[in-house]
């Protein structure tokens, strides 16, 4: 009996130490932290890069990177479904002018404290910030100005360094670069001011419009602010002087193959321009009396969901992606497609680009505009389709702007409350 007593001791000794040394032989399971990436293949190779760089940094910390097909609306309508559900991955790509949108409807983690010491663009820190708090992190950014095709310039008798000082100074820049065929169309124009990654809402920014006014937490639209009505009725003065919506093709596409002598862009088409071999130089867009610049700025965040696992591991991660040094690494090669919003990281990278390309872009940086919550129905489903309306001559500016009004309005109340 005492040596069966002794045996199974014995045994389970042996079984301890059996388990001990596996213990210690068998690497522990890494944590692994779900990201979701958006806007295709291009960025996926960016995160990658970063994830690649958090790995080596955190030993036994993994990044599953996972890409999401769809349109940036799209991929927000399914991450806000995963976050209903409780499912949300612990990281996700983030269309910048949303994160307001989702903070307000508490879909989104704070990240006051997880980027504190870390300097942003203006206008990306004003899109993440709501009640007086930070809810995503500043990944890539974006700035906007006045593009001009030298030849067309030095064709036509003007300095393509040099910038209009006015709008009526712009307006006769343009009819000196227009060329008419026998048949009245036209085969080049000065610019189409309704074309282009510049829009409705920063000709409304030009004049001294405002398209939101806030009340507390409370952000309701203005759409038929007087200074926005101003600004689409100098639109259709434009549309006017050429009798067409179409005129030519116009925008970036069209700076580059030479059929406008200039175009309001931004500078996520610099590289488009620069591949296709033009010649060109950028500045910055006149405004009147009493109106502003309206560059504006534009980009993706980083986010963390509300309702993830390990909230610290996914602030961890989210920071990383801000990091001056990592958005150095990320940005730097290939540079001039999307910029850092780092805005350390920016300043550096800026000095390695061309500066008489670079230069009059960077500079309006501090100047831009952040965009609006709700910026892709705001934006694209109603005042760019309000200022074609007032273009093709369907609708008046202000009929145009009432329209939009009482479509958003409803819209910021669902969100915002009134």
């Amino acid at each position: 009996m005492k040596r069966s007593v002794s045996l199974v001791r014995t045994i389970g000794w042996m079984l301890s130490c059996f388990v001990l040394v596996l213990c210690l032989t068998i690497p522990a399971m890494a944590e692994t932290l779900t990201v979701w990436v958006g806007d295709g293949t291009v960025r996926l190779a960016e995160y990658q890069v970063v994830a690649d760089l958090f790995e080596k940094q955190n030993p036994g910390l993994k990044v599953d990177l996972q890409l999401q097909s769809g349109s940036q609306a799209q991929i927000m309508d399914k991450l806000m479904l995963a976050i209903a559900a409780g499912a949300p991955p612990d990281v996700t790509w983030f269309e910048g002018s949303a994160v307001i949108e989702f903070a307000a409807q508490g879909l989104l983690t704070e990240v006051t404290n997880a980027v504190r010491g870390l300097k942003f663009t203006p206008a990306d820190v004003v899109e993440m910030t709501y009640a007086g708090k930070m809810w995503a992190v500043p990944y890539h950014t974006a700035v906007r100005g006045l593009f001009k095709n030298v030849d067309i310039f030095e064709e036509v008798g003007l300095n393509p360094n040099i910038d209009p000082v006015s709008l009526d100074e712009m307006y006769e820049w343009n009819k000196k670069m227009v060329k008419q065929n026998p048949d009245g169309s036209y085969s080049r124009a000065g610019m189409v001011p309704w074309v282009g990654n510049w829009g409705a809402p920063a000709w409304i920014w030009t004049f001294g419009g405002e398209l939101i006014e806030t009340v507390g937490d409370v952000i309701r639209p203005t759409a038929t602010n007087p200074k926005n009505i101003e600004a689409f009725r100098w639109i259709r003065t434009w549309a006017q002087f050429y009798g067409t919506s179409s005129p030519v093709t116009a925008g970036w596409t069209g700076l580059a193959n030479g059929t406008v002598g200039m175009t309001p862009g931004s500078s996520s088409e610099v590289a488009r321009i620069l591949e296709a071999g033009t010649s060109f130089t950028t500045g910055r867009v006149p405004h009147p009396p009493g109106g502003r610049n309206g560059t504006w700025g534009g980009g993706t965040a980083v986010a963390v969901p509300a309702g993830v696992k390990n909230v610290d591991l996914a602030l961890k991660l989210a920071r990383f992606f801000g990091e001056t040094e990592v958005q150095i690494q990320r940005f730097l090669s290939p540079a001039g497609v999307v910029l850092p919003a780092n805005w350390d990281a920016l300043m550096t990278v800026g000095r390695q680009l061309d500066q008489r390309l670079w230069g009059p872009l960077l500079d309006q940086f501090p100047e831009a505009r952040p965009r609006t919550p709700l910026w892709i129905e705001y934006y694209v489903n109603q005042l760019n389709p309000a200022m074609n309306a007032v273009v093709n001559g369907s609708k008046t500016p202000e009929k145009a702007l009432e329209d939009v009004q009482l479509v958003m309005q409803e819209r910021f109340a669902d969100i915002f409350g009134k």
